[in-house]
């Protein structure tokens, strides 16, 4: 199987779908996916994928997972309009389209034992 970050940069115009395999409401107006990433999904702290959900447009979203864990994509959208509610409706067993990473990573090795 090819890995997803593999297929995203086949051509990073084209969403790929990725299957929702967690959702969890953190507040009133915040829920938190878990995406399933076939074959592994690599990014650096500090990127950000373009979300779509499947008809209606895409938002930019600050990936919030931990970058060792490949297996998975994990976001915390905060319900602000029409894209960002459409992604809070998604259902676990559904897809929705994923361009990325974009973005500069933060300097990690920098910020290396300080504050």
């Amino acid at each position: 199987m090819q890995a997803a970050t593999e297929l995203l940069a086949h051509d990073p115009m084209a969403p790929v779908p990725f299957e929702v395999i967690g959702k969890q409401r953190e507040t009133y107006d915040t829920m938190t996916l878990e995406l399933a990433a076939p074959g592994g999904f690599e990014f650096r702290p500090g990127q950000f994928n373009m979300l779509y959900p499947i008809g209606i447009g895409e938002s930019a979203i600050s990936i919030s997972g931990d970058p060792a864990e490949t297996d998975k994509l994990v976001h915390t959208i905060r319900s602000v309009g029409k894209v960002t509610e459409a992604l809070h409706a998604v259902q676990v067993g559904e897809s929705i389209g994923v361009r990325g990473p974009f973005g500069t990573p933060w300097p990690m090795g920098k910020a290396a034992g300080t504050d």
